[in-house]
């Protein structure tokens, strides 16, 4: 999408920012607003609204921040977005823990950022996603170089469905009975993120709920129970 040109003679770059909390949404409405160069335009609480308002306003990046209490998992998310794969996108999150920055960037995210990133961070990723280039943390980057996700094993390439020695650690307590918040406790990790490796697994069995996840786990001996 090509930019205008502000009245500096700068190239002006629009920014659409989209989270179900209307904080969040204020919050970076207030960070994007301290760069004269990134216009705002109006803020979505949805991705469901999304296709009206990119065909009416074009906007050069999407910011999204989906909150650690959306209803779906990010992956989930993710493949519901119509901008995917043309509209360069800054994906923030609640932690870059397991599969979730590498399933951002598979579903197409030009940058990854923590929601703790600074608003500097945050501008400097959306200019860069305005010139096509990526954003990434030090860690995750490495991640990406070295082919593997944040828990140090499973390929980022898109055609892999092996499961990581964290989402086989968290099949196995599903075939325990463990709700989500349970298996956080025992692994040290928060529920989203449990969440989040829960839609990787489901996505790489080919199932849509916990007993046939696991059912499947035990048929392809991921798991012994």
């Amino acid at each position: 999408m090509g930019q205008t040109l502000s009245c500096s003679g700068g190239a002006v770059i629009r920014v659409l920012i989209v989270s179900p909390r209307s904080g969040t949404r204020r919050a970076l409405e207030h960070v994007v607003a301290q760069d004269r160069a990134l216009v705002l335009l109006p803020a979505s609480d949805s991705l469901d609204s999304l296709h009206d308002m990119i065909d009416e306003r074009g906007p050069d990046v999407i910011v999204l921040d989906p909150g650690p209490e959306s209803q779906l998992p990010l992956p989930v998310l993710l493949k519901r977005w119509p901008t995917r794969g043309t509209t360069p996108s800054v994906v923030l999150l609640e932690d870059l823990e397991g599969e979730a920055g590498a399933g951002a960037l598979r579903a197409g995210a030009r940058a990854v950022l923590p929601r703790n990133a600074s608003p500097e961070q945050i501008r400097a990723a959306v200019r860069a996603a305005a010139a096509g280039l990526a954003s990434l943390p030090a860690a995750l980057a490495m991640a990406v170089l070295d082919g593997r996700s944040g828990e140090g094993v499973a390929p980022i390439a898109s055609g892999d469905r092996s499961l990581t020695p964290r989402e086989r650690e968290i099949l196995t307590l599903l075939g325990e009975g463990l709700a989500n918040k349970e298996i956080g406790v025992r692994l040290g990790i928060s529920g989203h993120t449990v969440k989040t490796h829960l839609a990787a697994i489901y996505e790489k069995l080919e199932a849509s709920n916990r007993a046939e996840a696991v059912a499947t786990g035990l048929r392809r001996g991921l798991i012994m129970l």
